[in-house]
């Protein structure tokens, strides 16, 4: 996050909706070392699921210079709210910026093109 963006997550004063970590039953990084490791170029791929990419999954560099199996990005990611500034659009545009190679998929249809 940047100064700018901190203050459109905020611009209404409410909560901007994140992963609830508490919610979740797979393994997981927060938000915060997953921008840590795009920041430091150690993210290869992240998969957004369709429709507004409310459930992301990054792959990261392992020691061995290979990837690592995809984890959830969990606690503290963006998640989409129609009435405030909260969007995954921004976790997009900032894996776009950094020039990781993304993709959207719709789940249950990504077997079907195997």
């Amino acid at each position: 996050l940047t100064p700018f963006n901190s203050l459109a997550f905020n611009y209404r004063g409410g909560e901007s909706p994140t992963v609830d970590p508490s919610e979740l039953n797979e393994p997981s990084v927060s938000y915060a070392e997953f921008l840590e490791k795009l920041s430091a170029n150690q993210v290869t791929f992240v998969e957004f699921l369709a429709p507004n990419g409310d459930k992301a999954y990054a792959t990261f560099k392992s020691e061995d210079s290979s990837n690592s199996k995809p984890i959830r990005i969990g606690e503290g990611y963006p998640i989409e709210d129609p009435q405030g500034w909260s969007s995954p659009a921004f976790v997009v545009k900032a894996v776009a910026k950094a020039k990781v190679p993304y993709k959207f998929v719709v789940p249950g249809l990504s077997d079907s093109f195997h």
